[in-house]
């Protein structure tokens, strides 16, 4: 697949352009196995992780599917830096998560976010940081005002069981216990030790 044609026809030629694009264009849900949309949670077993090609055409995707999108366009249309990373409130139930691309220009580290654009907590934007600790700070701090907004985790959460991860490419198609395995599997982050 020839993705830099791709986002070149479609005008996204810069990080501004895809910016707009995802946050415009895309809606909040997920594909089954059988390509049906679904809205809301994903159901771990029937969810199926969509290629870059797949969500272009679909329009519909959570986290998962979007940073993999995030992740082909950075590899082709940019020579910068980038990495992915997963937090994660570990509550022994449907453990609330978010995914999110961070890219490092000119000494410092941006989060790439076009999702978090609901009216309840707005933080959509590409947010500047001196390092990417303070990123990942900032990250945990939206994620837990989101969380606790929406009632996904309780008030007197537990800080110990919210955990971030860097994380490589997943394969295609993973479904969501096969996505939190590979997670499970990558580079466990302790932020505020660095």
């Amino acid at each position: 697949m020839d993705y830099k044609k791709i986002f070149t026809e479609k005008g996204l030629i810069n990080i501004d352009k895809f910016f707009i694009y995802m946050q415009n264009e895309f809606e909040y849900g997920w594909l089954d196995k059988n390509g049906k949309k679904h809205y809301g949670v994903n159901d771990a077993q029937s969810y199926s992780l969509q290629s870059p090609s797949e969500l272009l055409k679909s329009h519909i995707g959570i986290c998962w599917d979007r940073t993999e999108l995030h992740r082909c366009f950075f590899e082709k249309m940019t020579s910068l830096k980038y990495e992915t990373y997963y937090l994660f409130y570990d509550d022994k139930k449907g453990c609330p998560s978010h995914s999110i691309l961070v890219f490092y220009d000119n000494n410092k580290v941006y989060w790439f976010e076009p999702m978090f654009n609901d009216k309840n907590c707005f933080y959509s934007g590409i947010h500047e940081y001196e390092n990417l600790n303070k990123l990942l700070e900032d990250f945990k701090r939206i994620f837990v005002k989101d969380a606790v907004m929406n009632g996904l985790i309780p008030l007197d959460y537990t800080p110990s069981a919210i955990q971030i991860y860097k994380y490589k490419a997943p394969k295609k198609h993973s479904n969501g216990y096969e996505m939190r395995n590979h997670i499970n599997n990558s580079e466990l982050i302790n932020i505020g030790k660095k």
